[in-house]
């Protein structure tokens, strides 16, 4: 493509030197024909130059696909100037915003198997084109992403692909959890799914017909144990492991399998952190993105079941703080008998009076004590003027 764009510039300029000397050559008189020649020539010249230098912004990043008679080519125009003759006629070029776009996806209302309501947000992060140096491939993506209607077309279509395949996963009863609890404790597992459907073909395979969250599991360092909707590949016997169903096909594979089979595990592990975490560089070709990052920032509680779980999660505060506030007061009570050298029911009467949860009245009346209670008295009065005079 250089060369023939080198070609036809020199080209036009040659048909413009020639066809600018004929002209003046019948027209003008000789003595001046030369002059003039020039002179259009160098005007014409400098309209074509001017013409046909376009410029690719940087800001915002931007690539430009070429365009030779209004067709796209597999050749990328990066930012900055370039040179495109005989501009927009021959060639032209259009521009592809490259700036990263992170699409939250709206709340999506989903139910489990337990028929519980449940809001899922997801998270992602993609830029236009292929992250390629191959050329070629970058461009192919590019159009692609062009084909499929822009920033705002891809963005639907990953959101009608993320959504029904939520649907599908969090309600089946052979994949997914079993009921709210484990949906809101399996976004990694969420995030796996997610991302395989949203990338398909574009992401290695496993060699593997068991379920890929239930394999990320069992070679998870440390093993997590199986959830409801997975107890197929779990215990089967009381002696036996947390895993029993599956290591009996696992035990069935040669060494070398097992192997291939661990590793593919281990690099779709390394998939998904890279995915939460924003480094990705995952190619979807039939989009012409990249996915940089995918992420399930929450999922919330709908309905009555939320009522119900919150007010269980107050009750349990209000336990957590009622025993805090019993030691608390146990703890002032001692320090006072020791002080005092008192018994542990005034003792106790006056941390509560002092904490306003018991009220005390003065009232003026006539009334005899023993004189074990005198003494008493006497003794909380001296301690408590002691304390005062070495203060």
């Amino acid at each position: 493509m250089r060369t023939f764009v080198t070609i036809l510039a020199i080209f036009v300029i040659a048909t413009l030197v020639i066809s600018t000397r004929i002209l003046i050559g019948l027209f003008a008189p000789p003595i001046a024909s030369k002059t003039i020649s020039l002179a259009i020539g160098l005007l014409l010249l400098g309209k074509f130059f001017y013409s046909s230098i376009r410029e690719i912004p940087a800001v915002p990043p931007t690539k430009g696909v070429l365009l030779f008679l209004r067709r796209r080519q597999k050749r990328i125009m990066k930012e900055g100037w370039c040179f495109l003759p005989l501009y927009p006629i021959v060639f032209d070029v259009v521009f592809v915003d490259m700036t990263s776009y992170n699409q939250d996806l709206a709340e999506q209302d989903i139910r489990t198997p337990d028929n519980v309501e449940l809001g899922v947000k997801v998270s992602i992060t993609w830029t236009p084109g292929a992250s390629s140096s191959d050329e070629k491939k970058e461009a192919e993506a590019l159009i692609n992403f062009q084909n499929k209607g822009g920033r705002e077309g891809v963005a639907n279509i990953l959101q009608d692909i993320v959504w029904d395949r939520l649907r599908m996963w969090t309600f089946s009863k052979e994949e997914g959890p079993s009921n709210w609890q484990e949906m809101i404790g399996s976004k990694d597992e969420a995030v796996a799914i997610l991302l395989k459907a949203t990338l398909g073909d574009d992401i290695p395979s496993i060699p593997s017909t068991i379920p890929t969250s239930v394999l990320l599991k069992y070679f998870n360092v440390p093993q997590k144990k199986p959830l409801q909707y997975e107890k197929q590949w779990g215990r089967k016997n009381p002696s036996g492991s947390d895993w029993e169903g599956l290591e009996e096909g696992l035990n069935k594979l040669t060494p070398n399998e097992l192997q291939v089979l661990k590793e593919a595990v281990e690099h779709r592990r390394d998939i998904i952190i890279k995915a939460r975490q924003g480094n990705g560089a995952f190619v979807k070709k039939s989009l012409g993105i990249t996915i940089n990052r995918f992420t399930i920032p929450s999922v919330v509680l709908r309905g009555e079941v939320a009522k119900a779980a919150e007010l269980k999660a107050k009750e349990r505060l209000e336990r957590e703080a009622e025993k805090v506030e019993l030691s608390h007061v146990r703890d002032r009570a001692k320090m006072l008998k020791k002080t005092l050298e008192i018994k542990s029911e005034p003792a106790l009467e006056v941390v509560q009076t002092e904490r306003g949860k018991v009220k005390k009245e003065i009232r003026k009346s006539e009334f005899s004590i023993s004189s074990e209670t005198q003494g008493m008295v006497e003794r909380i009065v001296s301690g408590i003027l002691d304390k005062l005079g070495k203060s």
